[in-house]
Order: structure tokens, then sequence, then C-alpha cells
């Protein structure tokens, strides 16, 4: 009746005190037997348990279903994707509806009564609270089309500094080494010069090798940087750094060649390495208009764009004729918004550069971000015109 457990040996049930019938032996045996014998049901079967369970074994098909229940938490399975709905069922009770108490006459009434069933007192319905509203999307200005990456400043060691000083050092040999025979000789006396006739055609032999030899290293590096530049424009980048490591290595224009080498390496992608470049090529010329504004592109593809308009200012105090950084100073102040001085900065490129067509593009689109669109079109057409 309670369902309490109770000695083997008591006659009454501890709790309600119910009259206890003896166990009949041969009924336990039986059940235990066909217990034994049927097998259990498999996962997929337990929507047929129901009518299987109409002889006693109620409870057994709870213990079954139960343990299901926990191997399906566990493996996290496919049977519990099949059949959602019977885990769900089986592990949550039946949500019971809310009641709330009339408060007239103290009656138990269900949530959603429109009046009490004991007082017929009518109940107001409840106000819904207004959905909230959705909130409105922000509106965000589109950047100007002015884009591109990053590469990192490269420390300049002692042999980057160095090399490309050939022909230097070769003029600078020869003429310690004149400065040594004439001392060394004593050519200041025209009576050892007059003793020693040699002297004078081993001096002259030093001299026309020594400075004839820069020339011919000089002009070695020159065809260099120029084979270096045509390859650069075939798109062969490549072996155009070889050339330039060529004039790098011998001719009298180092800063020229680590420029050059740096656009190169620019072009393939390699930032650092273009970057490592030009720094190399600002520390030996520091007026290098073309390495500061190079580096600078480099810096705005990175989006430092307070960098890059350091370097493009740079750039124009050693040149201030220089159209390109002006154009890319403009750009760099439309990117962080700046229009009104990047309008100025394009005015000035296009004015220095009439037929520089990026320069009318950017000008346009900067215009159009202040509004002016007839401006605007105006730039674009022109543009056009030019080829754009």
């Amino acid at each position: 009746m309670c369902g309490t457990v109770n000695p083997p040996t008591a006659t009454d049930c501890q709790q309600c005190g119910i009259r206890l019938g003896a166990a009949d032996t041969e009924d336990v045996k039986r059940l235990l037997d066909e217990l034994i014998a049927t097998p259990a049901p498999a996962a997929k079967d337990s929507e047929e348990q129901g009518a299987e369970g109409e002889e006693g074994l109620d409870f057994d098909k709870e213990i079954v279903d139960d343990l299901l229940d926990s191997l399906l938490v566990t493996t996290a399975g496919a049977e519990a994707a099949e059949k959602p709905g019977r885990a769900r069922a089986k592990s949550a009770p039946a949500a019971q509806a809310e009641r709330f108490e009339c408060p007239t006459c103290g009656a138990d009434v269900a949530e959603d009564a429109a009046e009490c069933p004991s007082c017929h007192t009518r109940f107001a319905a409840p106000e819904e609270a207004p959905a909230p509203e959705a909130p409105a999307a922000e509106l965000v200005a589109e950047p100007p089309a002015m884009a591109v990456t990053e590469g990192e400043i490269s420390k300049i060691g002692l042999l980057g500094l160095l090399s490309g000083r050939l022909v230097d050092l070769v003029v600078l040999g020869t003429t310690l080494v004149l400065v040594g025979m004439f001392a060394g000789l004593g050519m200041w006396s025209w009576s050892a010069v007059s003793a020693n006739p040699g002297s004078v055609a081993a001096f002259l032999a030093v001299a026309l090798g020594g400075f004839g030899g820069g020339l011919i290293l000089f002009r070695l590096s020159s065809s260099a940087i120029a084979q270096g530049d045509r390859l650069v424009k075939e798109g062969r980048y490549e072996e155009a750094i070889a050339m330039y490591d060529t004039a790098i290595r011998m001719g009298s224009r180092p800063a020229t060649a680590w420029t050059a080498k740096g656009v190169a390496h620019k072009r393939l992608g390699h930032l650092d390495e273009a970057l490592r470049c030009h720094n190399i090529a600002l520390k030996q010329n520091p007026q290098n208009e073309i390495a500061w504004c190079n580096k600078g592109d480099i810096l705005f593809r990175a989006g430092r764009m307070d960098r890059a308009i350091e370097c493009f200012d740079r750039a124009i105090e050693c040149r201030p004729r220089y159209a390109i950084a002006w154009n890319n100073k403009g750009a760099a102040l439309a990117k962080m918004g700046r229009y009104e001085e990047a309008r100025a900065c394009h005015d000035r490129a296009v004015e220095l550069k009439p037929r520089y067509v990026a320069a009318w593009l950017n000008r346009g689109e900067v215009l159009a971000r202040l509004g002016d669109r007839d401006e605007a079109q105006r730039c674009l057409d022109r543009a056009r015109a030019l080829g754009a």
C-alpha cells in the first residue's frame, strides 16, 4: 500500500499498519525465471514496451528506460537524434498549469481563467509588455578606397652600411698608396726624382691603375642599375634584385641601388626586406626622397598612417615639387578621415603633375566624401580622359 520496506518476519506494515500476506515462493520463482528468460528490449523498441508491460512489468520498463536515458547522455548518440522527444519526456516532469488565489473569495483559480468559478468575480486580462524595439543599425562610414600591408623595420647591420663602397675604397686606397710613394721615395726633391726616374713611372702606373679601375667599376655599377630598372619594368624582379646586388657591391651610388632593390622586393610582396632596403638607403643618403616615399608607401599598406605621413613629409622636404609624395600624403590623410587636408594635398599633386591619373582619381574620391559631387565627377572624367 505505502511502499515501505519491512523485515521478512514482519506480519504488519511498520508504516501504515496493514497486515502483510505470506509470500508465495513458487510465484516468486516463476517471476524470476520469466525475467531471466525474457531478453532486454533494444533501445529502438522502447516504444513497443508499453504493450508488453500490461502483465505487471511496468517497474522493470521504467528501470530500462532510465538506463537507456543515461546511456544516451553519455554517448550523445544517434538514438537521441532519432527520438529527441522521448528522452525529454522521460527526464522532465509534465509542466503543471500555474494557479493563483482569488482575491475576493480565496478560491484556487487557474492562471488563465477569465472569472472565479466560486464567486464569479471577473479578472482583467494581463497586459502584455511591448516587444523591445530592435536597435537601429549604426551607420558606419566606409573608408575611402585607398589601402595596402605591413613590414617591420629591420636593424641595419655594419655590413649593410659598408657594402656598396667598393669604388670609394679603390679610390681611397689608390690615393693612400700614392701619398706613401711620394713620401717614401722623396719625390718632393728634384734630385731624388732625377736620381731614380723609375719612381715616376711607378707613381704614374699606380695612379692610372687605381683611378682607371674606379672609373670602370663606376660604369659597371651604373650599367647594373640600368639593367635592374629594365628588368623591374619587365616584371622580372628576382633577376633585377641580382643586378642591384651587383651594383651595391661595385658602385659608388649604393643608396640608389638599395632604393631600387627595395622597390623590387615590394613588388614581390617581401615587405620586411623592402623596408630594410629603404632604411639602409636612407641611412646612406637621408635626402633620398624616393626612398622616403617608398618607405611611406609600405607603412601606408601596413595601416600605420601617422608614420606614413611623416615619411611623405620628409620626401616633400627633400623635393617640394614631388607630386607622388603629395598624392600619397593625401591618400593617407583621407584614410584617416581628414578630407579637407587630403583635398589640399591632391590639389597640389594635380597642380604639379596635371596628367597624374591616380591623383585625379583620389581627388575625386575625397571630393565625393566632402559632398561636392559635381567636382568629383569632373575629376573622374579627367582621369578617364587621361586613360584611367
